[in-house]
């Protein structure tokens, strides 16, 4: 069943609708100054998946519920053609969404993502999210050095603490992700979205981070047999956050194509 996806929507009427989706353990506000950026050609919707953000909670991660969710949103908003852009979790939801709907896609832009199974990244951070006590925390700073000695990288600790709200009728902090729901669902979402018999005709942007682990040099390649209008462009001095590591370089290779 669908959940009523919350957004952050750059509003520029009458101009070609560009939907973003962010990845795992994202939401709208990674992607709020790339949005803005794009507001002068484009009405830019960023939306929150289900289990984050500010998105409704479900215990359910399946690609064909998360491409409902799409659907009712395009569909509350009465947008018949986008242009779609999707990182890492989100890029798995476009392209399934694009082979699913390629009527609706006009373009697809997929960040720093492959069709292809992936090993159980971030079971760690979950892990290490789900060991801090976030009800007794004074302020944020406890939480990042209770995070530290368990992620010693200091970006990745910055992005997982954007997770961290105070509860406004509590004044107590909480996880705004449904982690638990998360956590359960590594297993299903590490895996590729698209079936062997999906495809999309219309074009695509496949971005890469060049210091990115997350994109080897032959799956662009190999996603041709979904995606027959591939081109890959290779973002330098970026890993797998492209839009915030060379986030330039990103609009560069966005503008180029776009």
């Amino acid at each position: 069943m669908a959940v009523a996806l919350h957004s952050l929507r750059f509003k520029n009427p009458g101009a070609p609708v560009l939907v973003v989706l962010h990845g795992l353990l994202g939401s709208s506000r990674n992607w709020s100054t790339i949005g803005r950026t794009l507001q002068d050609r484009f009405d830019v919707h960023v939306l929150d998946l289900r289990n984050h953000g500010s998105s409704p909670h479900s215990e359910a991660m399946r690609w064909s519920e998360m491409c409902e969710d799409l659907q009712a949103y395009l569909d509350l908003h009465e947008l018949e053609s986008i242009e779609l852009m999707g990182h890492s979790l989100g890029g798995k939801v476009a392209m399934r969404y694009a082979c699913e709907r390629p009527e609706v896609v006009e373009r697809l832009v997929i960040v720093d993502i492959a069709a292809k199974p992936y090993p159980p990244y971030h079971d760690n951070e979950f892990r290490a999210m789900k060991r801090i006590p976030v009800a007794e925390l004074a302020n944020r700073k406890e939480a990042e050095e209770l995070l530290e000695p368990m992620v010693p990288d200091w970006a990745l600790r910055q992005f997982l603490l954007t997770n961290l709200v105070r509860d406004e009728a509590s004044g107590t902090f909480r996880w705004q992700v449904n982690l638990e729901a998360l956590h359960a669902s590594l297993p299903h979402i590490r895996q590729n979205s698209l079936l062997e018999t999906d495809r999309y005709e219309g074009p695509v942007l496949l971005v890469r981070g060049a210091n990115s682990d997350f994109i080897d040099d032959d799956d662009a390649n190999e996603m041709l047999h979904w995606f027959p209008h591939l081109h890959e462009a290779i973002v330098s001095s970026a890993g797998h956050n492209v839009h915030v590591e060379n986030r330039k370089g990103f609009l560069e290779v966005l503008d180029a194509w776009l």
